[in-house]
């Protein structure tokens, strides 16, 4: 099979959309001498990871985790087995994009176009400047990126949701409708994109969950993973985590009561957050998340891993186990 962007993979919908559940799902056992990629699986201090599968390899778009004014540019990173990782550096450049803040570039999500092929990714300019689009001028994931509309795409307040932490997607069991996710102060909207990618089709719908509480959006499973935090939470402690919620469509509504499934260990890493998740084929999930060293107490040392993702015989999502060893090499086909 065609291997598409982990936004339009249609077993990654299942649990969200109610719909059949992934089976059970079991690491297989491996020889101490099987590799594995370590965490964190990328060198140097990132955050916010959104992983993608394009066509043959895996891809990661994280934030920069620095001082506001050193994160003027997103890095890529590219695998062909999750064991070994290629660095695009300076996919984009906020400095060339006069209506951002030049500082604070967070959160990208890439996407590839399912009418034209075509890569785009979203991005937070951070302080509050919006989220803008950038499309790819090489017509690869690794762009490099230029600026679309010379202006936000999202460049207000909507609901009461600050507009970072864009995500992106693409529902291919509704004649490939593309909707953008976003969300901070504690709100959550969608909205549907245009077949061009670059405009806003529809009206904003808010779709926090009910309950109270810090929130903020990670996505996996080609929807929507809300991680939710405890109220009084800080994004630098272990009151900050990842849960879940579910839906019967990308609008939802989504269930009130998050599940929590991602959190801090005093032993391995510490204020685990913004999540993604991936399946190579649809049996085997992965999750893609930020973390603190453990007593590293310095504000932006963050960094990426990947552990597995496992179920239960009913398809609810299990605690995630985090760990300093990482995931097993899986090439994909």
């Amino acid at each position: 099979m065609h291997l598409k962007p982990i936004q339009t993979l249609l077993p990654t919908l299942l649990l969200f959309l109610h719909l059949p559940t992934p089976a059970l799902t079991t690491q297989s056992p491996l020889s101490p001498s099987t590799p594995k990629s370590g965490n964190p699986v990328i060198n140097g201090w990132y955050a916010d990871p959104e992983a993608r599968i394009f066509d043959t390899t895996y891809w990661l778009y994280p934030t920069y985790s620095a001082a506001y004014e050193a994160q003027t540019f997103f890095d890529a990173f590219s695998s062909p087995d999750l064991l070994t990782w290629t660095k695009h550096p300076t996919i984009l450049n906020l400095t060339a994009i006069p209506w951002s803040t030049n500082r604070a570039a967070w959160a990208p999500s890439v996407t590839r176009s399912p009418s034209t092929g075509e890569y785009f990714m979203y991005f937070s300019a951070g302080d509050g400047a919006g989220i803008g689009v950038a499309k790819s001028l090489s017509g690869r994931p690794e762009g490099p990126f230029e600026d679309v509309l010379g202006r936000p795409l999202i460049g207000e307040t909507v609901f009461g949701a600050e507009p970072i932490d864009a995500q992106v997607f693409v529902d291919e069991e509704d004649g490939n409708r593309v909707w953008l996710y976003f969300g901070g102060w504690s709100h959550a909207v969608v909205v549907e994109l245009g077949a061009d990618m670059v405009s806003l089709k529809g009206e904003y719908l808010e779709i926090t969950p009910k309950e109270g509480g810090e929130l903020g959006l990670g996505f996996g499973f080609d929807l929507v993973a809300v991680w939710k935090f405890a109220n009084d939470c800080r994004w630098g402690d272990n009151s900050y985590g990842v849960s879940y919620v579910t839906g019967p469509s990308p609008t939802g509504p989504f269930s009130s009561t998050p599940t929590k499934i991602l959190q801090g260990d005093d032993t391995v890493g510490q204020s685990t957050g913004h999540n993604s998740v991936f399946t190579p084929d649809g049996k085997d999930y992965y999750i893609v998340y930020h973390r603190r060293p453990v007593n590293d107490t310095e504000r932006d040392h963050r960094v990426t891993c990947i552990d597995r993702m496992e179920f239960d015989e009913q398809g609810n999502i299990l605690p995630v186990k985090i760990t300093s060893d990482g995931v097993e090499g899986r090439p994909l086909a």
